[in-house]
């Protein structure tokens, strides 16, 4: 995008996605992947390449280190220990690759909305052809799609800003899990909490009322977790626990609050007040 495409797209009133999904492998996935990752992370796990700490619950690496969102997820799996995992926004299928590893017994599936994306995962991981579809999370629920006992994203929803989209992706990934939702997300771009909690009082979630808690990875990534029963994990009740100790950016949440200002929940009978 130029510089003069840059300055009108932050300074009008609504946003589109983050990324031209159709040509994101091509224009931005695949360069940050080779840039940003694979020059610092491991992003292909063979068998005995990563182990689980069952007293710890850390997720060890041998010869090499996870990135620190990927190294949250495992070990939240890894606490939990769900039958089956999904994950919304696989891309290049690296992170359900290394659940497929480290948990052999664990059922893991994956979607995402762009072939390219799709191709990329099979070609990295051939292990996963079979396991992943095409899946776009802003659609109406499909009865399709892979159930799961855990649907996590990483660095998907945060990109979503069209119209009330994320929280069409909020509300179908509850529907798609029987136990748990994890987002890893940057919670600079969306008021995650305060949307989830939209979506519980407004009657969207599936589950009716829902448990929120802050994970936090060995690394220190940090998570919100969402879950169908009680857990005994540090309750989350602000937007503003997740961003301790971090400078907020205003641009950021001036926008995420746009978006979410657009959605109409629930079914508001006293209107005429």
């Amino acid at each position: 995008m130029s510089i003069l495409g840059r300055l009108f797209y932050k300074s009008r009133k609504f946003y589109d996605d983050d990324f031209d999904w159709s040509s994101y492998t091509a224009d931005s996935y695949h360069r940050r992947l080779k840039g940003d990752i694979e020059s610092n992370f491991r992003t292909i796990s063979d068998e005995g390449d990563l182990s689980l700490e069952t007293e710890t619950g850390k997720v060890s690496v041998r010869g090499g280190a996870l990135h620190p969102n990927v190294q949250l997820i495992l070990e939240t799996i890894g606490q939990l220990q769900p039958a089956s995992v999904h994950e919304v926004g696989c891309g290049g299928g690296d992170h359900v690759a290394h659940a497929s590893v480290l948990f052999p017994d664990i059922q893991v599936t994956g979607g995402d909305r762009g072939e390219t994306q799709l191709d990329l995962a099979i070609a990295r991981h051939p292990q996963l052809l079979g396991k992943v579809g095409i899946q776009d999370i802003t659609m109406p629920f499909s009865d399709q799609w892979p159930r799961a006992e855990m649907v996590y994203s990483q660095a998907v929803i945060m990109h979503i800003h069209t119209a009330v989209s994320h929280f069409v992706a909020l509300s179908n990934m509850v529907r798609q899990a029987g136990k748990y939702v994890l987002l890893v997300e940057n919670v600079q771009c969306h008021n995650f909490v305060q949307d989830l909690i939209a979506l519980e009082e407004g009657g969207h979630l599936a589950w009716g009322k829902v448990h929120l808690y802050q994970v936090e990875g060995s690394t220190g990534a940090r998570g919100i977790l969402v879950s169908r029963e009680p857990l005994g994990l540090p309750e989350l009740v602000s937007d503003a626990q997740m961003r301790a100790g971090e400078m907020p950016s205003v641009r950021r949440l001036r926008r995420s609050d746009e978006d979410s200002e657009r959605a109409l929940t629930g079914f508001v009978r006293d209107w005429r007040k």
